[in-house]
């Protein structure tokens, strides 16, 4: 088995749209973390890593079954599920309180803004990628803009590998 070590050292010089943002989410993974959007498990990979380091679980939510990925990880649970139309069925699988919530799964505006509304409220820090692709994501951006203004918590945008959003 593949170790999400691995998989992030690998990512670190790799073309990938998250690679610049990897260290961001390793340093700020602990304790229960929730992860929308998993494709091909390198967010996941950078997750896993930190919670490795500094105790805590990682819940990963994606369309597809991702299971194999990081298959019998002790802090890993990977859940088979659409973030918006299972909502109810999740929140009774992941802890009620989260860390850490990277929303990096459905970009269109409605999808985001519903991951933000509905995962967000239960986390102390959130982050969501891709806010920084005007022309190929604007969903993104426009939902985080909308969840910061009805939330009304700090925030700050990171602009590398496609941008970041770091809300507190």
């Amino acid at each position: 088995m593949i170790t999400p070590s691995e998989i992030y050292n690998r990512y670190l010089t790799e073309i990938s749209d998250i690679k610049d943002n990897l260290s961001t989410l390793r340093a700020a993974a602990c304790g229960n973390v929730l992860e929308i959007g998993v494709r091909t498990g390198i967010s996941t990979s950078a997750l896993l890593c930190g919670v490795e380091e500094h105790g805590g679980h990682v819940y990963s939510v994606d369309l597809d079954d991702c299971g194999h990925l990081y298959a019998g990880h002790q802090q890993w649970t990977c859940i088979q599920a659409d973030s918006m139309k299972d909502r109810e069925r999740i929140l009774r699988i992941v802890p009620k309180v989260f860390d850490l919530a990277f929303v990096d799964g459905d970009h269109s505006y409605d999808g985001c803004l519903s991951d933000l509304m509905n995962y967000g409220s239960r986390a102390k820090i959130v982050m969501a990628h891709d806010t920084e692709c005007p022309n190929t994501w604007p969903g993104v951006r426009l939902a985080v803009d909308k969840y910061i203004e009805i939330s009304h918590r700090p925030f700050k945008f990171l602009n590398e590998g496609y941008g970041l959003v770091i809300i507190e």
